[in-house]
């Protein structure tokens, strides 16, 4: 989408329907070019770049491997990705009948220009001379450069152990990249921290669910537990600062529910399948339902109105759902694990049901120890409140739930 000219031109699809949202696109640091993964012909997903200047996509790793997760080198030297050769297809989540096995990845980097090394080549434990004179330092570009000619193999492993449940990767400071691993018995994800003149990974922090970084690789976001935290990603160790938030606004429902029905309007008219509408004047379904709005006094008119209009398009798998609802004090009914029957004008303890002691997620208030109630007692009163068998038994039992009554 190029917002100078207000157009939008379409670089390419996805392999197959259930990858919407999931090609990991990423920009280059230059802005030139756009990585991402799609599903090949094989099943497997590749990695593929787009040139901006070339107008032109090309995949960049191998058919045979199931390589996904793509992220840049703040240096515009090489792309990081993760890869998997023991993958098991499957035939996708719809499927029922399908058995899929969980793949294990291993990190990856590519080379992106023929002259350069293998960060990863043998040292010398030689002592370098000392030269004489200033040292000239290289001038390096920032724009990338890709050799496309025969790129798939410059792909190198980063030497960290390999087969893990690794599940993304990010750019970090020029020369490092983050990636991503769910540990066996540890919450969220755990963040790695690659540095390539190290050649080792690091814990950068762990227990997250959300994680970015900066434009160049410099801070990191990331939501740790419930909070959110700023990093400098400059170290090896993450030293996150929380972010202490209190943010407050003005909003009229009214006109807010007006804009959610316009969205939802127009969402469908852009994006829906069938250009033809299934046949419906979709300008005639506003004009009869944008003239409910003004009678909403709560989000659930609005979602009702919203259900009915979607339905005017006669499609399956188009739902409705959301919103801001007010909170309402929760306030759950007790209940005695005992069966009560109205006799005699009063409620009768008819039946009470023991606990299974051991199992700590049951209870039966009427058979703990201490309470002298037994089958056949009546219930005259609860706290206080004289009860005959016409009166509504837990409407007196309203919100009693884990309260001494």
């Amino acid at each position: 989408l190029t917002l100078e000219s207000e157009s939008i031109q379409t670089i390419d699809v996805g392999g197959s329907n259930i990858e919407r949202g999931d090609l990991g696109l990423t920009w280059s640091p230059d802005s030139k070019w756009l990585a991402y993964s799609k599903s090949s012909d094989t099943g497997f997903k590749r990695i593929y770049l787009w040139s901006m200047d070339q107008n032109k996509t090309m995949p960049v790793t191998n058919e045979m491997a199931h390589s996904i997760a793509p992220s840049w080198d703040a240096s515009g030297q090489y792309i990081y990705f993760l890869a998997s050769t023991d993958l098991a297809l499957s035939s996708g989540w719809a499927n029922t009948s399908s058995m899929g096995s969980r793949p294990s990845f291993t990190p990856y980097l590519i080379n992106l220009r023929k002259s350069d090394p293998s960060p990863f080549e043998p040292r010398s434990d030689e002592e370098e001379s000392k030269k004489e004179g200033k040292e000239e330092k290289e001038e390096k570009s920032d724009s990338v450069y890709v050799d496309l000619e025969g790129i798939a193999m410059r792909t190198i492993a980063l030497p960290m152990s390999s087969g893990k449940s690794y599940g993304w990767t990010m750019t970090g400071p020029k020369g490092s990249v983050f990636i991503a691993e769910r540990v066996p018995e540890k919450p969220g994800w755990t963040i790695h921290k690659f540095n390539l003149s190290k050649r080792k990974a690091s814990e950068f922090t762990s227990g997250v669910s959300q994680f970015s970084t900066s434009a160049n690789g410099k801070k990191a976001i990331a939501r740790v537990g419930r909070n959110w935290k700023i990093f400098d990603t400059g170290g090896e160790k993450g030293k996150g600062k929380s972010i202490q938030a209190s943010l407050k606004m003005h909003l009229d429902p009214k006109e807010e529910w007006r804009q959610v029905f316009e969205e939802a309007w127009r969402y469908q008219q852009d994006y829906f399948y069938d250009p033809n509408m299934h046949g419906r004047d979709w300008n005639r379904v506003y004009d009869r339902y944008s003239a409910l709005i003004p009678y909403v006094r709560h989000r659930a008119d609005l979602t009702y109105i919203l259900d009915m209009m979607n339905g005017e398009l006669s499609v399956g798998h188009s739902f409705v759902g959301g919103g801001d609802f007010p909170d309402t004090e929760s306030y759950p009914t007790g209940l005695l694990g005992a069966n009560l029957v109205q006799d005699k004008g009063l409620w009768k303890v008819q039946r009470i049901f023991t606990t299974e002691s051991w199992n700590p997620e049951l209870s039966s208030p009427l058979s703990r120890p201490g309470i002298q109630v037994q089958n056949g007692d009546y219930i005259l009163a609860i706290n206080g409140q004289s009860l005959t068998a016409e009166d509504n038994i837990f409407k007196a039992l309203a919100g009693t739930n884990g309260v001494q009554t």
